[in-house]
Order: structure tokens, then C-alpha cells, then sequence
């Protein structure tokens, strides 16, 4: 049977676009010299089971190879992979297959993404992927092997909104852990440094007692009054903070999944797993970084708010003074608030994702890519932020609450603080800030994929 037969238009577009990359001369042969070339600059080692490829593929043995030639080369590189992963040799992948390749790599996920993989890749519904359903997504993948393969498929399957509490997806398995959590730390601080100005205004709005916060003309103020470097107080401190707590959560999370059932199919409770996982992660990275929450929070409105008594210099001074007046529990001020909504953040906006993007690829109304699946995120991140934010707020109170002049209540408990909220101004008191912490959600998320994909070297990989 020749390679070529039943391959799709998809998967042939994606190889003449390749062909066109590697033709370098535009004559429509690839030369050996050619090919290597262009592995030389992608940073792909050349092997000799590469050039057996390409003189098999020569059939016209002319020493160069035409588009269906190239196609032949191609594809018998990808069905040496799609061998490796049939075991039972039928011509087509089952989930069980997925299933154990992907555990040969160490790679635990759950039946359900496994199955999330499946219905992405198989086009005639019969719940196999044929070896063209395989070629149409992974024909324009230039360095074929087993890992690559296995990293396209986490990337269809993971998912991070740029959110600080969201457990980060699992790493590329030929990305090593360090270098996963830096890119993750990375493209958080880098958003967090953008939507800087937006999460003032958030903030500022959370914890005043003066009414509704305006974000335009208190954007204007801000900057009249203290210039650019006003609009980014207490940035540097939120940079330290997210840069940790990413890997943290990477770190945590990856070895809780590694080490709990969320990929045995028998197993009826693998959302609670993930939902533990994703849970402790969450509590040991806040645990850990939320001190410079704290630091941040108070040199974020000191410039801004006039009822604020204390004045600090920076982050050691800040540290240092907190400490000395309030004691080392001054840094962990509402704390107690952050934990309590740290479960059901995770839960309702991991659940809500899930079923938001299950949802879409069942229906096939609308094509699946990056792009919808930061809408599922960025939707079920405002669900979750819309539901959990009087706690968010009663946190930032409680934060500061001793350098704004106040209802005294507020510093003593969740339950008073709630309490002191509701009389100061109800509902709406108690979701102040709201709005613009919505509208930071979007662009936050999309930066923060931007760059983590981008230091990844997997902005290629789209579906």
C-alpha cells in the first residue's frame, strides 16, 4: 500500500506549504543538501534512517525529490511514528494506545483528556485515528518522533489563563521541568507588568472608602500626579511574586498529578483528583509567596490614597516596617480569605473550562484554536473571579487595614471584615473593582500564553 493513498487535502496543503519553505531555490526539487540545511537551521539532528528515507522516496533516483516524493519521505517518517504507537498493528490508535505511549513518558493525564485528544483528531467518528486523521495533524511537525508527537498532544490538552491561582497545564515531555516553570514565571510577570495600571485601579477600588473608584479619571490622576512610575507602584513586588509562584505551582502540581489516579479509567472520582491536585498546589504557592502580596498591595495605593498613614520606601522598607509595628504576622494579613476561595476559584473555573471546551468540540459549530479556547478561559475565569471576589476584596482590606483610617473591624476576622463591608455600602461594596478586574483577565492571559510559548518554542504548534 503506498503512503500516499487516502491522504487528506489538509494534510497536503500542510506539506506543500513545508515544501515550499525547504525549496529554497524555487525550482521544485529538494536536494539532500537542502533538507539538512533546513534541519540545520530548525535545530534538528540528521540521521542516517533520514537519508534511507529520502533515497527511498527518490523513485525517479534523480538525487532530488519532486512535491509527491517529498510527500512520500514525509509521511513514511510520520508512519514509522504511527507504527510505534499501534501495538496491536490494526492501522489505527485506540485511546488505550494514546493511553500507554503517553505513560511510557511519564506522562500522566486523565481518560477524559485522553478522549479530548481522540474526538480532536478523529474526523469520521468511528473513535479511531486513522493514519490520514494522523497525518492531518501532525504532517507539518518537522521533528518527528515519539516526544513531539506526545508535546503536540499535551498542548491541545492544557490550557493556562494567565490567572495566579490557576494550576499551570502539565509540560511538554522533551521540555524539562525548570525550564517549563521559568517560561511560565516568566510570561505571568510579563503580563502582570502590562495589565499593571488596570490591577491599580482593581485594587484601589477594593479598598476605598469613598465610593465608587472611576477608572479612566483615576487613571488620568495617577499619571498627573505621579507620572508612569505611579501607575506601576508596587509592580516590581508583584513581579517577584508571580515568578515563584508559578514554579511553585508548576512544581507541586505536576508531582501531585504524577503520584494520584487521574488517568486510571476505572477510577469515578479522577475530577477530584485533579481538583486536589490543582488545590494544594495553589495553597503551597500562596502560602509561600504571600508575604510580597502583602508589600505589594500597600505600595500599590500608598501614592494614591489620601486617608493612607504609613509611608514606605521600597520593599525591604516596607518588610522591615510592617514587621517592626504589626509583627511577622503583618505580612500574612488576610491570608484566611485567600485560602477560602482558593478551592472554589479552581473548581468552578477549571469545571466551567472544561465543559465550555468539551462543549464547543462536540457541537463543531466552531473550529477549535488557541484563540477560542482563551475565550472558554477568559469566560470561566470571570465566572469564578465574579463569584469569589468579596472575598477578594475583604483580603485587600484586610491588608491594609491598619494604614487607612476605617471601621477598626475590619482588621479582626473574614467575618467581621464581610460584615463591616456590607454596612459601608452592601453589594456593591462588596464586588467593588470588579469591572477592571474583569477586563484584565483577556489580555493577562494572552500575554502570559504569548510569552510562555514563545520561550517554549511553541508557537508553531497550532491546531
Amino acid at each position: 500500500m503506498d503512503v500516499l493513498d487516502g491522504i487528506h487535502t489538509r494534510a497536503r496543503k500542510k506539506l506543500l506549504e513545508a515544501f515550499n519553505f525547504v525549496d529554497e531555490n524555487q525550482d521544485r526539487k529538494l536536494s539532500w543538501e537542502e533538507i539538512k540545511t533546513c534541519f540545520s537551521t530548525i535545530e534538528i539532528n540528521v540521521t542516517r534512517d533520514d537519508y534511507l528515507a529520502f533515497c527511498k522516496s527518490d523513485i525517479n533516483n534523480d538525487g532530488t525529490l519532486d512535491f509527491d516524493e517529498f510527500c512520500r519521505f514525509a509521511l513514511s517518517r510520520l508512519q514509522k511514528v504511527f507504527n510505534e504507537i499501534d501495538t496491536d498493528g490494526n492501522g489505527r490508535l485506540d485511546e488505550h494506545e494514546i493511553q500507554n505511549v503517553l505513560k511510557k513518558l511519564s506522562i500522566h493525564i486523565s481518560i477524559r483528556e485522553i478522549d479530548s485528544i481522540l474526538h480532536g483528531m478523529d474526523q469520521d467518528g468511528d473513535l479511531f485515528i486513522s493514519f490520514p486523521e494522523f497525518c492531518d495533524f501532525f504532517s507539518d511537525l518537522p521533528n518527528v518522533n515519539i516526544r513531539a508527537v506526545a508535546a503536540r498532544w499535551m498542548y491541545g490538552v492544557g490550557f493556562d489563563i494567565g490567572v495566579d491561582q490557576i494550576p499551570a497545564p502539565l509540560p511538554p515531555p522533551e521540555v524539562p521541568i525548570y525550564q517549563f516553570m521559568l517560561a511560565g514565571g516568566m510570561g505571568m510577570a510579563v503580563s502582570r507588568t502590562v495589565v499593571a495600571p488596570i490591577e491599580k485601579i482593581k485594587i484601589l477600588s477594593e479598598i476605598s472608602t469613598r465610593g465608587k473608584v472611576k477608572m479612566l479619571p483615576q487613571l488620568k490622576s495617577i499619571f498627573v500626579n505621579n507620572g508612569i512610575r505611579g501607575l506601576f507602584a508596587g509592580n516590581l513586588t508583584n513581579c517577584l511574586r508571580v515568578v515563584p509562584n508559578g514554579a511553585i505551582v508548576g512544581l507541586v502540581y505536576t508531582n501531585m498529578i504524577k503520584y494520584t489516579p487521574v488517568d486510571d479509567i476505572k477510577n469515578p472520582h479522577q475530577p477530584a483528583w485533579r481538583f486536589l491536585s490543582g488545590t494544594v498546589a495553589g495553597l503551597a504557592s500562596n502560602i509561600s509567596t504571600y508575604p510580597l502580596d502583602v508589600v505589594r498591595t500597600r505600595l500599590t495605593i500608598q501614592d494614591s490614597n489620601p486617608n493612607y498613614i504609613v509611608k514606605y520606601n521600597g520593599i525591604k522598607d516596607t518588610i522591615r516596617t510592617i514587621v517592626k509595628q504589626e509583627g511577622v504576622r503583618g505580612l500574612y494579613k488576610g491570608m484566611t480569605p485567600t485560602l477560602i476561595s482558593l478551592a472554589p476559584f479552581i473548581g468552578i473555573q477549571q469545571s466551567l473550562y472544561d465543559y465550555l471546551k468539551i462543549h464547543v468540540e462536540e457541537s463543531g459549530t466552531i473550529a477549535k484554536s488557541p484563540a477560542l479556547f482563551l475565550a472558554c478561559g477568559a469566560f470561566a475565569g470571570t465566572v469564578a473571579q465574579t463569584i469569589v471576589h468579596p472575598l477578594e476584596v475583604a483580603r485587600r482590606c484586610m491588608q491594609c487595614d491598619k494604614e487607612v483610617k476605617r471601621d477598626s473591624a475590619i482588621r479582626k476576622s473574614l467575618n467581621y471584615a464581610l460584615r463591616s463591608l456590607w454596612r459601608e455600602g452592601g453589594v456593591r461594596r462588596l464586588y467593588a473593582g470588579l469591572t477592571p478586574g474583569v477586563l484584565k483577565i483577556v489580555p493577562s492571559a494572552s500575554i502570559s500564553l504569548l510569552i510562555r510559548d514563545a520561550l517554549l518554542g511553541r508557537l508553531q504548534n497550532e491546531f
